[in-house]
C-alpha cells in the first residue's frame, strides 16, 4: 500500500506540471485517490499531496463528486476522463466516511449554533468578539497581562465577561494551540466549536499564546506556557475559575506543548491546580520520532542540518525548533519523562490525568502511531490496570478518526462533529467520575 502512495506522489508531481500549462484534471485525480491512502508521514505537510487539500476532498466529499461528474460532461478536454475517476473516487470516499462513522455509535451532544463565518473555516473565530451560547452570548476576550510576555483569550458567558462575578467557580480548560511551533495563534484553531461548547456550557476557556517570532528558540515556547499556568493560579480568584477542576488541551504542536505543561506542573513545580483531564488532538507528542514512524532521510548534509537515517520530522524539529541545539532535545521530549524506571517516572505517570487523544487515521503530518506509543509508555509506566488488548490505562483512549487527516476539522462536517461529540462525552464522563470519587 504504501508504495502505491509513494508511486501517486510522483504521479503527483507530474499533476502539478499539468496544473501549471492549466489542465488540473490529473493532479485533481492524484488527490482524490490519494485521500483513501496515508501520505508517509510527515510528507504530507509538503507538496504535491497536502493533507490540507485531501481533508477537504474527504471532508466535502459528496459535493465534489457531484463537481467533478459536472465537469466530466462539460469537459472537452484530453484528459476529461481524470474528472470521471476523481468523481468516482469522492463517491467511494462518501460512502467509505459514513459506514466508518456509523460504526462509531456515538451520540451527538448539546452544541451551540456556530456564526456562518466558522461553518466556511473554523479560524474565522479570530475576527468574531461574541458567538452564541446556550442562554446568553459567550464572549471571546484578548486581555495582555502586565507579567506576561504574549496575551491570552479568555472564552467566557456573558455576565461574568461584563465584570458580573459569578455564581461559583468554573471549570477551567486550558488550551495551547498548534502550528509546528512556529505558526497559528491562540484563537486560531480547529477546535473553536469545541471551545465555544464548552464556554456554553460553563466553563472558563483560556487559551494560552506563546513567542513563535523568528528568533524564538527552545526552550520559549515552553516558558511562555508556565509563565501563563502561574498566572491563571494567581489571578484564579478574580477570573472566577475553579483550581480543582482543571483541563488542558492541545491541538498538534500544542499537543506537545500540553504534554511537557502536564509533566512539569505534576512533576517539578508546587501548584495548587489540579488536573482533572487532558484532551489532544492529533499532538506532536514523538517529535524525535523514537516511535519510528515516519520517512527517514536517505542521505546527509551537513549545510541542511540533516544526518543519513534521521526522521524528516526531527529534522523540522532540531533545525526550525531547536535551531540545531541538540542539547535541547531531553527537555522536549514528552516521552523521555516516562521511558526511565525510576520512581520519579512511575509517580508522574500515576499522577498523569485521564487523558483522550484524538487522532486522524490517514494523518501525513504527526502519525497516529505516536500517540498510541504515547498512551502505551504511560500505562507501562504507571503500572496500573489496562484496558483489553490494547495496552492502554483504563482512563485512557485512543479516537481515531476514519479517513481523517491532520486538522481534520478545518473541512466542516460529520469527522469534525465526530471529534467534537467524542471530546464533549468523554470529558462530561470524566469529570462526573472524579465528582463522584
Amino acid at each position: 500500500m504504501e508504495q502505491c502512495t509513494w508511486l501517486l506522489w510522483l504521479a503527483g508531481w507530474w499533476g502539478l506540471g499539468q496544473l501549471a500549462y492549466g489542465e488540473p484534471g490529473p493532479y485533481v485525480l492524484c488527490l482524490s485517490l490519494a485521500s483513501h491512502l496515508r501520505v508517509p508521514p510527515p510528507f504530507g505537510q509538503v507538496p504535491p499531496l497536502l493533507d490540507v487539500l485531501m481533508t477537504y476532498l474527504i471532508g466535502h466529499s459528496t459535493f465534489y463528486a457531484c463537481l467533478f461528474g459536472g465537469l466530466f460532461c462539460l469537459s472537452s478536454s484530453l484528459w476529461r476522463p481524470c474528472w470521471l475517476l476523481s468523481s468516482a473516487s469522492c463517491a467511494w470516499a462518501s460512502l467509505r466516511r459514513r459506514q466508518a462513522l456509523s460504526l462509531l455509535e456515538l451520540q451527538p451532544q448539546p452544541r451551540p449554533p456556530q456564526p456562518w463565518l466558522t461553518l466556511l473555516h473554523p479560524y474565522n473565530y479570530f475576527f468574531l468578539s461574541e458567538v452564541p451560547g446556550a442562554t446568553e452570548p459567550v464572549r471571546i476576550q484578548r486581555i495582555h497581562p502586565p507579567t506576561l510576555r504574549v496575551p491570552i483569550d479568555l472564552w467566557q458567558q456573558a455576565p461574568a465577561a461584563a465584570g458580573l462575578a459569578p455564581a461559583a467557580p468554573r471549570p477551567v480548560l486550558i488550551l495551547l494551540h498548534g502550528g509546528a511551533w512556529r505558526g497559528g495563534g491562540a484563537r486560531v484553531s480547529p477546535q473553536g466549536p469545541l471551545l465555544q461548547a464548552l464556554a456554553a456550557d460553563g466553563f472558563l476557556v483560556v487559551s494560552f499564546e506563546y513567542r513563535r517570532r523568528l528568533g524564538t528558540q527552545w526552550p520559549m515556547q515552553l516558558e511562555d506556557c508556565l509563565a501563563a499556568l502561574e498566572w491563571l493560579e494567581a489571578e484564579a480568584a478574580g477570573l472566577g475559575a475553579d483550581l480543582s477542576d482543571v483541563s488542558i488541551a492541545g491541538t498538534s504542536a500544542g499537543g506537545h506543548l500540553a504534554a511537557l505543561l502536564l509533566a512539569r506542573s505534576l512533576g517539578e513545580r508546587p501548584s495548587s491546580i489540579r488536573f482533572r483531564a487532558a484532551l489532544l488532538f492529533y499532538p506532536a507528542l514523538d517529535p524525535g520520532d523514537r516511535t519510528g514512524a515516519t520517512v527517514k532521510s536517505p542521505f546527509s548534509c551537513r549545510c541542511l542540518g540533516v544526518r543519513h537515517g534521521m526522521s524528516f520530522l526531527a529534522w523540522f524539529f532540531e533545525v526550525f525548533v531547536l535551531w540545531q541545539d541538540r542539547r535541547l532535545w531531553p527537555s522536549a521530549e514528552p516521552l523521555e519523562a516516562l521511558q526511565s524506571a525510576s520512581a520519579a517516572s512511575r509517580e508522574l505517570a500515576e499522577a498523569w490525568p485521564p487523558t483522550l487523544i484524538v487522532h486522524g487515521e490517514l494523518d501525513g503530518v504527526v502519525p497516529v502511531e505516536h500517540s498510541r506509543r504515547f498512551l502505551t509508555q504511560l500505562a507501562a509506566a504507571s503500572g496500573t490496570q489496562k484496558q483489553g488488548g490494547d495496552d492502554l490505562r483504563s482512563q485512557d483512549h485512543l479516537f481515531t478518526v476514519p479517513l481523517a487527516r491532520h486538522t481534520f476539522e478545518m473541512a466542516i462536517g460529520d469527522l469534525a462533529n465526530a471529534s467534537y461529540d467524542a471530546a464533549i462525552a468523554w470529558l462530561s464522563h470524566v469529570r462526573k467520575d472524579a465528582c463522584a470519587r
